[in-house]
C-alpha cells in the first residue's frame, strides 16, 4: 500500500506524535513569554512602589510616566496611568509571600488581576490562585457565580480542618456538585465523600452526588462526620 492508499485516520495517527510536539513546543514558547511579562509588571510594580513610599515620585510622575512611554514607545501597551498603578498593587499584594508569589508566572496578567481585585486576605488569594492554576481556568470562568462558589468552598478550606483536604484534592466540577447539594452547612456532605475517597475509590459525579445526597438526609451522620 503506498502513501496515497492509506485512509485519512491512519495517517492523522501517523503524525499525531508530531502534533504533540509542536503543540507542547507552543505551549513552553506561550508560557515563557507569560513568565518575563508577568516579571516585568513586577519590577515595574516594585520599582513604582519604591519611589512613592520614599516620597520621591508623587502620582502626577506616574502619570507623566504613562504619558512618556506612549509617546516614546508608541507600540507599547499595557502601560496606561491605571494599568501602572495596578502593578504597584500587584507588588505590593505579594511582596512579603515568596510562597504564593512562585504561583503568579504560572496565570495570565487578567487572571491575576482578577484574583487580586477579589479579595483582601492572603490566604483566600492564595486559595483563588491554587484553584485557577490546577484547574486551568479561562478568564471566562471568573463569573459572578463562579466567584461566590469560589468564596463558599475558601470559607470551608479556611474553617474547617478535616474538609480542607478534600477542597484541594477534588476537582473544580466535583466540587461543584456538592457545592449544588444544599443550602445548609455541607461539612458533613464534603466529609462523606472525603471517605469514599479514603477507601481508595475515586469519585465521580454520580457517586459524588449519592454520598452528598445521602449525607444531606441523614442528620445523625451529619453530626457524627462534623464531629
Amino acid at each position: 500500500m503506498n502513501a496515497s492508499n492509506v485512509p485519512d485516520n491512519a495517517t492523522n495517527e501517523r503524525f499525531n506524535e508530531v502534533l504533540a510536539m509542536i503543540h507542547s513546543a507552543k505551549q513552553q514558547a506561550m508560557q515563557a513569554v507569560n513568565t518575563q511579562l508577568i516579571e516585568l509588571y513586577w519590577q515595574v510594580g516594585a520599582y513604582i512602589s519604591r519611589k512613592l513610599e520614599r516620597t520621591e515620585w508623587g502620582d502626577s510622575v506616574v502619570s507623566q510616566l504613562a504619558e512618556h512611554l506612549a509617546k516614546t514607545q508608541p507600540g507599547l501597551r499595557g502601560f496606561t496611568r491605571r494599568n501602572l498603578f495596578r502593578m504597584r498593587q500587584f507588588y505590593d499584594a505579594y511582596r512579603s509571600d515568596e510562597k504564593v508569589s512562585a504561583l503568579l508566572t504560572q496565570l495570565p496578567w487578567t487572571h491575576n488581576l482578577l484574583i487580586l481585585t477579589q479579595s483582601n486576605i492572603p490566604e483566600e488569594r492564595e486559595f483563588y490562585l491554587r484553584m485557577a492554576i490546577q484547574e486551568r481556568w479561562s478568564t471566562r470562568c471568573f463569573t459572578r457565580s463562579n466567584l461566590f462558589r469560589m468564596r463558599y468552598l475558601y470559607e470551608i478550606y479556611h474553617a474547617e480542618e478535616k474538609v480542607a483536604p478534600l477542597v484541594r484534592q477534588l476537582s473544580w466540577s466535583h466540587n461543584l456538585i456538592i457545592f449544588r447539594q444544599s443550602k445548609r452547612r455541607r461539612s458533613g456532605s464534603f466529609t462523606s465523600v472525603w471517605q469514599f475517597r479514603e477507601n481508595g475509590r475515586s469519585p465521580n459525579r454520580a457517586s459524588i452526588q449519592e454520598c452528598a445526597v445521602r449525607t444531606k438526609r441523614d442528620p445523625n451522620q451529619q453530626k457524627n462526620l462534623q464531629g
